[in-house]
This record gives C-alpha cells, sequence and structure tokens, in this order.
C-alpha cells in the first residue's frame, strides 16, 4: 500500500517541483521564454561614459544556444556594459519568489552583477545590485533578494511585488567582458 501512495504522489510532486522556476528567458527555447518580457543590451555610453558593447547575440556554446554579453568595461566616464529583461507590461509581482536564478559561464570570475529595478527606481542611475562569481562551465546560481543591495534610492531592500527589469551586468573594473547567458529566471 506504502509503494502504491508513493507511485500516485510521484506526479504531483514532479508537478511541483516544475513549479519551483519562472523561467523569464531560456536561449534554447528562444530568446524569450515569457512573452512580457523582452530583451535589451547598452552601456553606459547612454550616460557619456566609454565602455564598448558588441552587439548581443545568440551563440552555439558547445551545442547549446546562449545570449553572448561581450565588450571592453572601461571604468574612466561610466564603466559598464549589461543585457536587461525588461517586463514590458511595467511591473511584475515576484513576491511568491526567493530571488533570480541564471545559468551562466564567463571568461573572468569577477566583476559581475545582477541589477534590479522596481517601481522605488525612479533616476536611471537608481538600482538595487547582487555580485556573482560565475565559472567558466555553465553553472546554475541563485540570488537571493537578501543579496541585493541599494544604489541611489530611499528604500533599502528590494520589494520583490513590483519588478520592472532584471540586468546582468558586466561593470566596476576595467576588463574585457565575455559571458554566455543560457537561462534567467525566478526561484521560489
Amino acid at each position: 500500500m506504502k509503494k502504491l501512495f508513493l507511485l500516485l504522489a510521484l506526479p504531483f510532486a514532479m508537478a511541483g517541483a516544475q513549479d519551483t522556476v519562472y523561467v523569464i528567458a531560456d536561449m534554447q527555447a528562444s530568446h524569450s521564454e515569457q512573452s512580457a518580457w523582452a530583451w535589451e543590451a547598452f552601456a553606459d555610453r547612454v550616460m557619456g561614459g566609454r565602455s564598448e558593447l558588441s552587439p548581443p547575440v545568440l551563440i552555439d556554446a558547445e551545442g547549446r544556444t546562449a545570449l553572448l554579453l561581450a565588450g571592453r568595461v572601461i571604468t574612466e566616464g561610466g564603466g559598464f556594459i549589461q543585457v536587461r529583461f525588461r517586463h514590458e507590461r511595467g511591473l511584475f509581482n515576484a513576491a511568491d519568489y526567493a530571488g533570480i536564478e541564471l545559468e551562466v559561464d564567463a571568461r573572468t570570475p569577477s566583476s559581475w552583477y545582477v541589477f534590479v529595478r522596481t517601481r522605488d527606481n525612479v533616476l536611471p542611475w537608481s538600482y538595487y545590485r547582487a555580485p556573482f562569481s560565475p565559472s567558466v562551465t555553465p553553472s546554475v546560481l541563485r540570488l537571493p533578494w537578501s543579496a541585493f543591495t541599494a544604489e541611489s534610492t530611499g528604500r533599502k531592500t528590494v520589494n520583490p511585488e513590483f519588478i520592472s527589469s532584471i540586468g546582468i551586468v558586466a561593470g566596476f573594473e576595467d576588463f574585457n567582458a565575455y559571458m554566455r547567458i543560457y537561462r534567467v529566471g525566478l526561484y521560489r
């Protein structure tokens, strides 16, 4: 009887496990998994900086598809390049999620960040950021909301009820950036 119960419960347990991640973008499926999210890329040049962003493209990464974030980060006058996933309908309620999940790899382990913008971030230089260290092979990283610190905003913690964008950023150090982004999502 116990085995029968476990066999009957298995499909429900598996369905619950699949719902633990809300996929924003899965490059294996398409450039944007969720229709309400659009990706865009820009560098500090929009604010007078000198960093150079190579146009982001989908590439073959050893048989997998990845979005390439590459360029030269120059801190004098700015210091960042970015790929951002923006919610096209304004604000997204991520309160049911514990944080952001990425599947990425990079040639350098430092100077990588996730930027989150919410309704509390009015100015262009206002955001919440969390550093992360990718490996040279594809790996899944999780950043809880508590890992984010406020930059130029009155609210000191991320309010995940009102997310407008999630950015993957190379910045704050002079270096040649090269990252492959396989998947971006929210985890429970």
